[in-house]
């Protein structure tokens, strides 16, 4: 399988008054042209470790690796320009919530057709096309329609969709999906995985799904990372997650509610210091 993506040792801190936070400590992993999902609670470095991949730590954030390469591109060499250059065209992310992620006060049609015009030179008619055809391929009904809605005149599911559209109209090699699914209902989540799933699968990419849903991940994912306190803990296959070996992933799994059992109260996870050294 040919690799896309090498992560050796990836680290990111940020320096306060106080001290050194480190969000990220040393993470390793290769990503090939399929879905690896990273699991983990709020705060142990997921979103973070998507972040410093873009290029979109924050600027007083300390972003050092032994390796940080990109279909042979070093991630952490390269100048600000090229790295506008590979985000959108080459590498896209999908934020976690579209209402703060879109633009308020343009139209989902005219941010789409930004993003390409952005990495093509396009005149605005064909920009218009490709937007309209992206908007009918992550399954939007009416796309005309929808090209001139500005983001608060759609729902959630569709500016997720919409998001997703944007993402992907200037044909990334690897997507990062940074908990897509967390504010939409089942039906749309179901949704919404089947067009990543289809477009994963046609197009040849390579997809970073980061989520804090173990079922979710394990049904969807080829791979899976578990993290815990900026570090990873376990990576496995996603069909024997059930069967994962940390005590950490062990603990996340019994946590979750099971159809006909009766688990009142529900156990709670019992961390144990070492897993953080």
């Amino acid at each position: 399988m040919t690799t896309l993506l090498t992560v050796q040792n990836l680290k990111v801190s940020y320096p306060t008054r106080t001290g050194t936070i480190e969000a990220v400590r040393g993470v390793s992993f290769t990503l090939g042209k399929e879905r690896l999902g990273i699991v983990g609670e709020s705060g142990s470095g997921k979103s973070q470790t998507g972040r410093a991949i873009m290029g979109l730590t924050s600027k007083h954030g300390v972003v050092t690796a032994d390796k940080l390469d990109f279909n042979g591109i070093d991630l952490l060499s390269i100048s600000p320009k090229q790295r506008r250059h590979l985000r959108g065209k080459r590498i896209a992310m999908v934020l976690q919530d579209p209402k703060y992620s879109l633009d308020p006060v343009m139209t989902i049609g005219r941010q789409i057709c930004e993003t390409l015009q952005a990495h093509e030179r396009i005149g605005k008619a064909e920009a218009r096309e490709r937007a309209l055809e992206m908007l009918e391929a992550v399954q939007i009904r009416d796309p005309a329609r929808v090209f001139d809605l500005y983001p608060h005149e759609v729902s959630g599911g569709m500016g997720q969709r919409a998001m997703i559209a944007m993402m992907l109209i200037a044909g990334p090699e690897l997507l990062i999906a940074d908990e897509p699914t967390s504010a939409l209902d089942v039906t749309v989540q179901l949704d919404v995985l089947k067009i990543m799933d289809r477009l994963v699968s046609d197009r040849g990419m390579g997809l970073i799904f980061v989520s804090h849903d173990l079922r979710l991940v394990s049904s969807f994912c080829d791979r899976v990372i578990v993290m815990y306190a900026g570090k990873v803990v376990e990576e496995l296959k996603a069909s024997e997650l059930k069967n994962a070996q940390h005590p950490y992933t062990q603990g996340l799994l019994n946590c979750m509610p099971q159809i006909g059992e009766s688990r009142h109260p529900l156990p709670v996870l019992d961390r144990k210091p070492e897993w953080a050294l």
